[in-house]
C-alpha cells in the first residue's frame, strides 16, 4: 500500500461518549488510535491518514471525520495526542488544521 501524504482531515473522538470498546484502535490500519490511560480511545494525530475505517464501527457514534464533528467534540481536551515532536512541515500542517476546523484544544 502506498503511503498517503497529507494534508489530512482526521477524525475527533468524544471521550465523553466512548464507551472503550476498542473497534476503532482494532480496525485502524495506520495505529492511528488507542485506548488512553482511562480506557477512551485517542487520536494519535500524526498517524492518521484518513481511513476513516474507525467513524463506522463505533457502536456509540462517539468518532467523526473532523469536517462533521459537533463544535463541542473539538473543544474537549486529551481526545489526541503525538507520537513524537512534530517537524516543521506537521507544525505547519498541525496548525492549519486546527484553523480550518476550528479545533480549540492543544496537548501539552
Amino acid at each position: 500500500m502506498a503511503e498517503k501524504t497529507g494534508p489530512f482531515q482526521k477524525v475527533v473522538v468524544d471521550q465523553d461518549i466512548c464507551i472503550g470498546c476498542g473497534a476503532c484502535v482494532s480496525v485502524c490500519p495506520y495505529q492511528a488510535l488507542e485506548l488512553d490511560e482511562n480506557g477512551k480511545a485517542r487520536l494519535i494525530w500524526d498517524m492518521c491518514k484518513d481511513d476513516f475505517s474507525c467513524v463506522p464501527v463505533c457502536p456509540v457514534n462517539c468518532i467523526w471525520k473532523t469536517s462533521e464533528a459537533p463544535d463541542s467534540a473539538k473543544g474537549k481536551a486529551n481526545w489526541y495526542r503525538f507520537s513524537k515532536a512534530l517537524s516543521d512541515a506537521e507544525k505547519k500542517e498541525f496548525n492549519d488544521w486546527k484553523a480550518k476546523y476550528k479545533i480549540s484544544w492543544s496537548p501539552a
